[in-house]
């Protein structure tokens, strides 16, 4: 488009009577390279003026720049080279010739390149063109993917996709038979990759390729179902039965640690009922043996004859109770000494 608007400008210098003193003409606008290779980028010039006083120069600009950056540059025999592609152009030095060579194309040197040739003695004297470049590249190996549930009546979709690749690789899947592939047409998009397989069957299952291709060559990837369906089996079930492994295991400890506390409510209930009990034995065994106190008055009283009366009617008739069985031994004795 800049390109375009220079030789707009260029028409319109020349109507209004100012005819530009250097003409740029490139033979190719396009060019096309393998990585790895050499790019030659031809481009011509005529002028009015004097060749010393010209300057030449190389821009170069890609879809991840966003603007023009200066490659090479030339002037009274002297060649400048900048960035990336230091060490990498050779530039022509002929009269009328300002073509360069780029060496060890790679990828990321696809885009545009301007050659442009200018005259400070003469300021009309400037012009300029582009060339597009494109670096080919074989298809990078691709990542063939699985999306969806791999089970009979599901929805399944495999994906295919190269990173690398120019001109941009078609894609195309294959059923795997033994020693046979069975191409897929149906449900396809070869330009992405993208194969829609709806209610998997038992019939569906196996092993699937995908090829990626273009004019430089092609690369491919494989896609196994039914490994994919039992691995996909594998890991619910160790899913599941770690979830229900973690459920007994709570289970347990909830169990354990339930039991212990009501073991824990016993004993302080058993330790609340006998410490009252020993407290009171504690208490009486305090109280018998306080210690007599010595040195202390004590107020005798002197009996009264009716209580020294009573004192020994009681002391005789206890006397006369314990005394009776000894009075019948002896009176056995006696008889028996008689006898």
């Amino acid at each position: 488009m800049f390109a375009t608007m220079l030789e707009i400008f260029a028409i319109i210098a020349a109507l209004s009577g100012h005819i530009s003193g250097v003409t740029v003409t490139v033979p190719q606008s396009t060019v096309n390279v393998t990585v790895g290779g050499n790019a030659t980028l031809l481009c011509t010039y005529t002028t009015t003026g004097s060749v010393d006083s010209l300057f030449i120069q190389w821009s170069f600009y890609s879809a991840k720049e966003k603007q023009p950056q200066t490659i090479y540059y030339f002037q009274n025999g002297q060649a400048y080279e900048y960035g990336e592609f230091k060490n990498r152009i050779n530039g022509t030095t002929n009269q009328g010739n300002a073509s360069i060579t780029i060496f060890n194309m790679q990828p990321s040197d696809t885009g545009f390149y301007t050659c442009e040739v200018f005259d400070p003695q003469d300021s009309n004297g400037q012009n300029q063109k582009s060339v597009a470049v494109s670096v080919l590249v074989k298809p990078s190996q691709p990542h063939c993917s699985l999306r969806g549930t791999p089970e009979t009546g599901h929805l399944v979709s495999l994906s295919c996709y190269s990173e690398e690749g120019m001109p941009a690789p078609t894609y195309q899947w294959y059923k795997v038979s033994g020693e046979t592939l069975k191409p897929i047409t149906e449900q396809l998009n070869t330009k992405t990759g993208l194969l829609i397989i709806g209610n998997l069957t038992t019939f569906e299952t196996g092993y699937y390729r995908c090829t990626a291709t273009n004019s430089l060559g092609n690369s491919s990837c494989e896609v196994d179902l039914t490994a994919t369906h039992s691995e996909g089996g594998l890991i619910a079930g160790a899913l599941i039965g770690a979830i229900l492994g973690a459920v007994v295991i709570c289970i347990i400890v909830w169990f354990l640690t339930k039991r212990e506390k009501k073991k824990e409510r016993k004993e302080k209930a058993a330790n609340s009922e006998t410490q009252p009990m020993t407290q009171k034995q504690q208490a009486n065994v305090e109280y018998v043996n306080l210690p007599a106190q010595e040195n202390e008055p004590v107020a005798t009283a002197t009996p009264s004859r009716e209580a020294n009366a009573a004192n020994e009617y009681s002391i005789a008739a206890e006397t006369a109770a314990s005394g009776m069985p000894e009075n019948d031994e002896m009176q056995g004795v006696e008889t028996q000494a008689r006898a």
